[in-house]
């Protein structure tokens, strides 16, 4: 007997990077063929084959193609859903999938009295695969503590058990999620234990039997692409895992220490390691430290990432960690409440009060308790996009806001003369023609 053990695919991440997104879904095609030339009895997906629970037309087309393939070569296909795939309260794809054949559920659950019973799925080998699905916050923790553990251990051997949930005992160190499910909550007696939802590769054990998280096979946010070392599946016989790399991609990764550059410095050092050949690689930039002067928004980097573009497949730039000097200025003061407030956006405007106003307006929201996170930032994004490019287009700026914006501006260089009045850059250079990047805001661009 031998199987495949996949876990989160996510096809259709990077859903506004088409690089990314066409890297991912190779990433899939690749192991469903390296599943088939290892002539696999039958192949288990652990969870968040899809990024979203219904994603776009042209991911689905080639996700079910790549999986017909598998199934017109005999090979059964096992799936249950993860935290991405599931949908409360409407139908998800995974269902619509699982009607047509192209995939078996392998989720079966019945409920009596206080207890949750998992019923077993038979393969034609002769195993049987039990899953749970995965599932929202604490209601993962609730549904592990109430198996019915008497049923689990009756089915007879062999068996696998596939779950989508974080192991206590096996997060990374960086994931502080509150509502892991430990070890001992785990089904005794299978021989084996099919995790997902973890992104890195884990191999551990349930007493003899392996415990495994075959991790991403390509990275669903763009921290996937800077932390992840390898990745792939594992090819199971007999119930002895080994691992399969996939690998559709090289990555070049560089931290730029900014600490007492000034921002032409830095825009230099960015254009001059843009000049080399980055062919058949994906580019993860970090900038962190301090100005000595000029403002990150004085960095051209959409011209910095179209001269990376010329040899590279993508590069992603985070200056999440990269600052300015502060400047000296007054304190806002007013009488009223409103006032302090008008002062303050008097004080930190660029593109206009009433750009300013607007974009403090949308951010303020607070995220909804029923809406998931990807989904809440693609809200704020779709918001504050068309009101970015706007501003730098200058449409925010008029003529009174422009006379208010000189006048601001001619305040500020007198104060930075007296602090520091040799080599100081006397103008930013134009901020015309930039397009903003999630990246450039702290955020994720996908």
């Amino acid at each position: 007997m031998k199987f495949a053990h996949i876990a989160d695919a996510h096809l259709g991440a990077f859903s506004k990077n088409p690089s990314l997104r066409e890297l991912n879904l190779q990433a899939f095609e690749m192991a469903m063929e390296k599943a088939m030339d290892e002539d696999v009895d039958f192949i288990l997906l652990a969870g968040d084959l899809f990024h979203n629970p219904i994603p776009d037309m042209d991911v689905v087309k080639r996700s079910v193609e790549i999986m017909k393939k598998v199934r017109d070569a005999g090979i059964r296909i096992y799936a249950i859903y993860g935290s991405h795939d599931f949908s409360a309260g409407n139908t998800s794809l995974m269902d619509v999938l699982a009607s047509t054949g192209i995939f078996t559920k392998a989720v079966r659950m019945d409920a009596r009295d206080d207890k949750i019973i998992l019923r077993e799925v038979e393969d034609e080998t002769g195993v049987s695969i039990v899953g749970i699905s995965g599932l929202s916050s604490s209601a993962e923790v609730h549904y592990f503590e109430h198996l019915d553990m008497d049923y689990l251990r009756s089915i007879p051997s062999p068996k696998i058990f596939m779950f989508h949930t974080t192991i206590e005992e096996l997060k990374p160190d960086y994931i502080s999620y509150k509502n892991a499910v430990p070890k001992s909550l785990l089904p005794k007696g299978f021989d084996y234990y099919a995790g997902g939802h973890l992104h890195e590769r884990i191999e551990s054990s349930v007493d003899d039997s392996p415990l495994i998280y075959p991790g991403a096979l390509f990275g669903a946010t763009y921290n996937d692409l800077d932390i992840l070392g390898q990745r792939g599946f594992y090819i199971v016989e007999d119930f002895k895992p080994r691992f399969v790399e996939i690998k559709v991609c090289d990555f070049f990764k560089k931290i730029i220490n900014a600490d007492g550059l000034s921002a032409k410095d830095v825009y230099e050092e960015l254009m001059e390691l843009a000049q080399k050949n980055y062919e058949g690689k994906v580019v993860i930039l970090k900038i962190r430290g301090e100005l000595s002067s000029g403002t990150p928004g004085d960095i051209n980097f959409h011209e910095i990432r179209e001269e990376f573009r010329k040899t590279a497949i993508d590069v992603l730039i985070n200056t999440y960690s990269l600052t300015a000097r502060e400047r000296r200025i007054s304190a806002p003061v007013g009488s009223t409440k409103e006032e302090i407030e008008e002062n303050v956006f008097r004080s930190i405007s660029t593109y206009g009060l009433r750009f300013t106003r607007e974009l403090f307006n949308i951010l303020r929201e607070r995220m909804p308790e029923d809406m998931r996170k990807d989904v809440f930032e693609e809200r704020l994004w779709s918001s504050t996009y068309p009101l970015i490019l706007s501003a730098i287009n200058g449409e925010y700026l008029g003529e009174e806001e422009s006379k208010e914006e000189a006048r601001r501006e001619m305040e500020a260089e007198r104060e930075a003369k007296k602090e520091e009045p040799a080599n100081r850059e006397r103008k930013k250079p134009s901020q015309k023609g930039r397009m903003p990047t999630l990246f450039d805001f702290g955020g994720d661009a996908s």
